[in-house]
């Protein structure tokens, strides 16, 4: 007779557990790591407890692998951009005396 207990009650909490089932994501409030300001792109790095303004864009955990991903691009464009200002600064070098560019 306990077996039978035993299996009901357990029986009973595993058809909670399943019908009760996770809260769905939805319903869950993602933490705030800050806020985007629009127009500038600034993170605005927030209190505990308060939220984004009504303009602000907030940002959290599931951002981040989009941050990561924009840093990583900017980056690889700094390199670019320091790269072709090396390049045009060796060729006005050469514009005004005529000289061969590349030429050491």
């Amino acid at each position: 007779m306990k077996k039978v207990q035993t299996l009901l009650l357990t029986a009973g909490v595993l058809a909670v557990l399943i019908c009760n089932g996770p809260i769905p994501a939805s319903a869950q409030q993602q933490p705030l790591l800050g806020c985007v300001k629009p127009g500038t792109g600034l993170l605005r790095i927030l209190p505990a407890g308060e939220g984004c303004k009504d303009n602000e864009t907030p940002l959290g955990f599931n951002d981040l692998p989009l941050l990561v991903a924009l840093r990583d691009r900017i980056l690889t464009l700094e390199t670019t951009v320091l790269d072709l200002t090396q390049r045009v600064e060796e060729l006005e070098k050469c514009l005004p005396t005529g000289s061969e560019c590349g030429a050491d």
